[in-house]
């Protein structure tokens, strides 16, 4: 990508594998950061995409002004063309968000060249950008699992949603670092410490 804009981290791994805890660490290092699950749950309850969700799939997923996510979820992924349409309202203005998100993060201001954490889990179906570094967030199933059903997910959950996504290990395959989180906050923060000065700083 052209100097001019921000050096572009994308986040990926597992579900509940913690990337937004890693994009959190690295943005507290200076970065920008985009949550784009945080942008498509804002666009699914604007107005336009609620009237659309009501219409498509029932009055009753929408409660007291906001999609229901869970129902919604359960839904759409048990049925691939239900999914794709869903996704057909969201995908292309997380894109729009993503743009001006890149547009306003150029330069920090100490003129180093800024960085921006996308955060997306889908960003190969989002057609998001071109991305200067991958970060493949690597953390035991087990693990994912038990973080899922804290979130109140069935034992299977992780499983069927993940069977609608890229395999992980063609995500893993593209990182261009690979970070291990199945310890502690600390050795997390080792990971990123690293990432960052081995192959963040360099490229400003």
């Amino acid at each position: 990508m052209s100097d001019r804009l921000p050096l572009t981290v994308l986040i990926q791994g597992g579900i509940a594998s913690g990337k937004s805890t890693i994009a959190r660490l690295i943005e507290a290092r200076g970065a920008s950061r985009i949550d784009c699950d945080r942008v498509a749950h804002e666009i699914l309850d604007s107005p336009e995409v609620q009237a659309s969700v009501r219409e498509r799939f029932g009055e009753h997923l929408v409660v007291e002004g906001l999609v229901d996510r869970k129902a919604l979820g359960a839904l759409v992924f048990a049925d691939e063309e239900a999914l794709k349409e869903l996704e057909s309202w969201i995908h292309p203005r997380v894109r729009d968000r993503v743009r001006e998100a890149l547009e306003a993060g150029a330069v920090t201001e100490d003129e180093l060249r800024g960085v921006l954490i996308v955060d997306a889990a889908v960003a190969e179906k989002m057609n998001l950008t071109d991305y200067d570094l991958r970060v493949f967030v690597d953390t035991p199933l087990a693990q994912r699992r038990e973080r899922a059903r804290e979130r109140g997910w069935d034992e299977d959950e992780v499983e069927r949603r993940e069977a609608r996504q890229e395999p992980l290990e063609a995500r893993r395959a593209r990182a261009d670092f690979v970070l291990p989180n199945e310890g502690d906050l600390a050795e997390a923060e080792k990971h990123v410490e690293r990432f960052w000065d081995d192959f963040v700083q360099p490229r400003r």
